[in-house]
This record gives structure tokens, sequence and C-alpha cells, in this order.
């Protein structure tokens, strides 16, 4: 039996006496043996032993040397210690990079990663795809809106991410700064901006006709009794508009809310704003399904369009131009304008890009949306301007009183709602 085996039987405590004093007789000499080269390691770690010079000296006199040291030992211990030692630190700091880069950067991939650059740079500052997302985002949903210049983005590892955007109103044309933290996919913190209600709801005040088709349809009326009511109350509800007008200051600035009679071609909308040059059309609502009815029973009429003046910071980064021409609108003038109906085309274009690049932003409208199934709004929406082709519904309108009151006879208006009133123009030079 060798002296493995017999360690085997002393721990399992089948060993017999004999057996028992042998092992403990041999413990305790490898223990003696491990004291011997351990004393006094503490005060050698990490250095040579060197003989002092008295050592040396008598060794150059021929003395005799006192108890011999065993030098040789306590050098190779010490190598091994430092080599343990050093491979120890670079395991862990293996580890770190490999957790907090690789494993964090597998984290980010699973999730959405608003630091990712696809767009062609062109000697520009790169933008990130969040930057275009909310881009996007805000100029479809938001009237009167823009994000007015960087988005930055500070990655914090495993899917956690603080967002930074500026929002710019257009009507008194202050900009505040937002903060958002999302982690792993999921928004964890919001300072208001799009999530605040006034920006998600009060916004569509005015386009009630739009959002709420059929609003007096009831067991109670028939169709043309609910089709009179309304246009009733619509009529009475225009005059004490157009009576809060003629009260205003001539110089008061206003946000107007414009539903029109009947449905405008991108080619009927610039002629109508070419015909008022002294109003400023800062939102275009696009007609996403059939008059008078809504996208889903179960869900809310989700309204979108586009800005059509060039409000939004220029640069040379973009989404990829020949999947989504005129993303920018400040695009158009790469080429020559030759005819009036161009600009019909441009806005139609530019449009489409925008809601075509939403669409397929299914990570970013999870967590950033007011509703989990505008994905499928906006699908849909995409579907039917295919179809049906590209019409406004109704506009937003920045002026004065006094620019109003000279259009308002030409606006072909079913529904006018004032916004908001300034006691003027916050910058009267543009």
């Amino acid at each position: 039996m060798n002296f493995k085996e017999l360690l085997q039987r002393y721990r399992e405590g089948t060993a017999t006496l004999e057996e028992k004093k042998l092992v403990e007789k041999e413990l305790e000499k490898y223990e003696s043996i491990e004291a011997y080269f351990s004393e006094d390691l503490s005060d050698r770690f990490l250095r040579e032993e060197i003989p002092n010079k008295d050592e040396k000296k008598g060794k150059m006199n021929g003395e005799s040397p006192g108890p011999k040291k065993d030098f040789s030992i306590h050098k190779l211990v010490n190598r091994r210690l430092r080599k343990v030692i050093l491979t120890s630190v670079v395991i862990v700091v293996l580890l770190y990079v490999t957790v907090f880069y690789g494993i964090s950067a597998m984290v980010d991939r699973v999730h959405y990663d608003p630091t990712v650059v696809n767009e062609a740079e062109e000697n520009d500052y790169p933008r990130t795809d969040f930057h275009f997302d909310m881009t996007a985002y805000v100029s479809l949903n938001m009237p009167g809106h823009v994000v007015s210049s960087f988005t930055p983005v500070m990655s914090e590892g495993f899917g956690n991410y603080e967002l930074r955007y500026p929002l710019r109103n257009l009507f008194n044309r202050q900009t505040q700064n937002h903060v958002v933290n999302i982690s792993r996919g999921n928004l964890s913190y919001a300072d208001g901006g799009i999530f605040e209600w006034e920006n998600r709801g009060n916004l569509w005040d005015g386009f009630d006709l739009i959002r709420y088709p059929g609003q007096y349809e009831s067991e109670d009326f028939t169709e043309e009794e609910a089709t009179d009511y309304r246009e009733e109350q619509q009529e009475r509800k225009n005059n004490i508009t157009l009576e809060y007008l003629e009260d205003l200051n001539p110089l008061s600035y206003l946000a107007m809310h414009v539903v029109f009679e009947e449905d405008l071609s991108m080619m009927e909308f610039h002629d109508l704003s070419m015909d008022h040059r002294d109003l400023d059309f800062k939102w275009v609502g696009i007609r996403t399904t059939e008059p008078g009815t809504r996208w889903s029973e179960n869900q809310p009429m989700h309204l979108i369009g586009f800005n059509p003046s060039q409000d939004e910071p220029s640069g040379s980064s973009r989404p990829d131009p020949e999947a989504y021409p005129l993303f920018n609108l400040e695009d158009r003038w790469e080429e020559p304008i030759r005819v009036e109906e161009d600009f019909a085309e441009i806005f139609e274009t530019h449009f489409h890009s925008r809601l075509s690049y939403l669409s397929g932003r299914e990570e970013f409208i999870e967590i950033f949306d007011y509703n989990p199934y505008k994905l499928d709004f906006y699908e849909d929406a995409l579907d039917y301007i295919e179809e049906e082709g590209i019409y406004t519904y109704g506009v937003v309108v920045y002026g004065t009183v006094e620019d109003f009151s000279v259009a308002i006879e030409d606006l072909p208006y079913e529904s006018l709602y004032i916004d908001e009133v300034l006691p003027a123009k916050p910058n009267i030079y543009y």
C-alpha cells in the first residue's frame, strides 16, 4: 500500500492504529519542513536574499561562515510567489475587461443600443441612431416641436444608458434639455419632454374631427341627425374663435389648428402656403385612414404629420439616403427645383422617408412611444399612403392676429382652434 492510499484510509477513519501513527509522523515531518521554509518569508517577500556585508567579509578572509542558509531555496520560493501574484493580477484584470467590455457589449447588443452609428459621416459631428430616432419621432408626432441640436448618449455598461435631447418649441422659441435613462430596453427615468402629457395629448386639441370620427353617433341619433348636430357644434366653436380673434390686439401672435373642409394634396397645400406667405405653417397632418374612419376600433386615432419648414439643425449626417431620401428636408436644395410641382414631390418623399424610417425602429418605439400598438399603426399608415397617396386634413400654423384676419376668409377650413396666444411675435425679424 502506497502512502496516498494510506492517507486516504486515514482521512476516511479506516486506518489501523499503526497506520495512524505512521501517517501522523509523516504529517508532523512535513509540517516541520513547511515551517522551516516559511520562516521569515514575509520579510523576504518580492526581493532576492542577499548575504550581508559581514558574511561577505568573512568569506573573503577565509573564515568559516555560521549556520548555512539555503539562499537558493528562498530565491526559488520568492520567484514562484512573484509569479503567482503577477498571474493573479493579470487574471483579475482580464476578468474585469472580459466582464465589463465583453459581457457588457453582449448585453448592449441584445437590447436597444442608442450609441450605434450607422449613417454615413461626411466631415460632420457623428449622429447616433438615437438622434435620428428622436428626430423622426418628434417631427411626426409633436406639432410645433423639433430636436434642435445634438443628442449626447453615455453608455454606463450592461445595457444602461443616459440620453439627452434638446426639445425646441417653435411657437415661443424656447428650448429645454431633457434627460432619459434606459436600462436593458426599458425606460427607467424621464424628466418630461416627449413624455409630458401636454406633449402627448394636448397637442391634438382642435383636431377632434379627425381623432373622433362619428363622435355623436349613437342608438339615439340617426347618422343624419348626428351629422347635423356635429356641424352645429363645430359652427358654434368656430364663431367663438372668430369673435375672440376680433378682440385680440393685431400684433398678438397665435398658434392656430385648422382642419380643412376637404383633404388637400401636397400641391394644393403648397399653393395655399404660397398664397399666404405671412402665415408660418409648422405642421401638416397627413391622412392615414379613410375619412370618417378610425385606425382601430379598440385604439385611439393617432395623428402624424411633418414640418414643411426647415427648422431642424443642418448637418451632413443622415440615415441611408438611398433608403430614406430627403429624410432631411434641407436636401431638397441639392437638386434644382424647376417647377412648382417639385415641391409637392419633395413633401411627399420627405414624409414617406420619416414614416418608413420610424416604422423600422421597433426597439425605440417600444421604449419611447406612448402606445404599445404604435408600431402597428405606423406600418398600417405606411401601407395606406403608398396605396392612396399623401393628403393633408389640416395644419398647425402661426401668425399675428393681423395676418390671420387677412387670410381667414381664404382658408378652406371646417374647424378653427386657437391653441396659444403670445402678446407679440417672439422675434419680429424672422
